[in-house]
């Protein structure tokens, strides 16, 4: 992995001392110009990691159609083939271009989707415009409602703007995303999904919840998980859990195990938030 070669001398007169970030969105004058930004603390961090030339394991969430940052996110991470990127769904809706992230992801062995809330109700309502069977009960106009009054519209746009093929690729994609994922990472073990657990009892194995119970959650500010594991999810922009009263640019939510990593990058000031399982240090675009 070439990152070293890619980050800079920390800048003296950058004001933010927190974490790494590459982006033409920089306050300081001199990181601007450089097109990029370093903090002290990620650096410490990352750079110690990535000198040991090993792959890195990294989570993203609710990426909401925002191309550009996808992109850039890649770039800031000089992600690689032996890296793994997991997305905890949402990739669609609100913003243009979904499914071209989607499609991209879809010829990426190393990118492991979670199915999304905004991913489940696609597959429905496409369903149901092609003529097909719901994968859910319910009515397929109220599906297509439910989609289009979250942001779906722009998505189907985009939908039919794909070939046939890339369509086919797609739909596969779609309906070939897991619920969650169990995963263990330097002895620490994570449980990835999109939203958390309703109904939540550490004695309750995971296949017997809903998938609304995981797609639809919301966690209270306080909500904890397991013990044992870090619960990592996204769903929920974390200016909710803060309810607006956090200072400076928008970070991923901590509280004990459970990390909400959503940090509403299609909405105003918020920004795409990326957690690195291997140091726990965070990146942002």
């Amino acid at each position: 992995m070439k990152l070293i070669r890619k980050i800079k001398a920390p800048c003296p007169k950058c004001p933010y001392k927190l974490g790494l970030v590459q982006t033409t969105a920089n306050p300081c004058p001199q990181c601007r110009e450089n097109r990029y930004q370093t903090y002290e603390r990620f650096q410490q961090r990352f750079l110690t990691f990535a000198e040991r030339g090993e792959a890195m394991i990294c989570v993203v969430s609710d990426i909401h159609g925002c191309y550009d940052k996808y992109r850039e996110l890649l770039k800031v991470l000089c992600f690689g083939k032996n890296d793994t990127l997991y997305v905890l769904g949402d990739v669609i809706d609100r913003g243009p271009d979904g499914f071209q992230i989607l499609l991209d992801m879809a010829q990426r062995p190393n990118v492991v989707n979670l199915m999304g809330n905004h991913e489940a109700m696609s597959v429905d309502a496409i369903s149901y415009l092609l003529g097909g069977k719901l994968t859910s009960e319910g009515d397929g106009k109220k599906a297509l409602k439910l989609w289009f009054c979250n942001g779906g519209d722009i998505s189907l746009f985009d939908f039919l703007q794909l070939d046939s093929e890339q369509k086919k690729v797609i739909w596969s994609y779609l309906l070939a995303m897991p619920l969650y994922k169990e995963i263990e990472v330097n002895g620490k073990r994570f449980l990835l999904l999109h939203g958390g657990l309703d109904n939540f009892s550490p004695e309750r194995p995971l296949e017997d919840y809903a998938a609304d119970e995981i797609l639809w959650c919301r966690p209270n500010p306080d909500t904890t998980y397991y013990a044992d594991r870090y619960v990592v999810f996204g769903h929920t922009p974390v200016q909710l859990l803060t309810d607006g009263k956090g200072s400076g640019p928008v970070k991923i939510y901590r509280n004990e195990n459970a990390i909400d990593i959503d940090c509403g990058c299609v909405f105003p000031n918020g920004r795409l938030g990326c957690l690195c399982l291997d140091t726990m240090g965070e990146i942002y675009v």
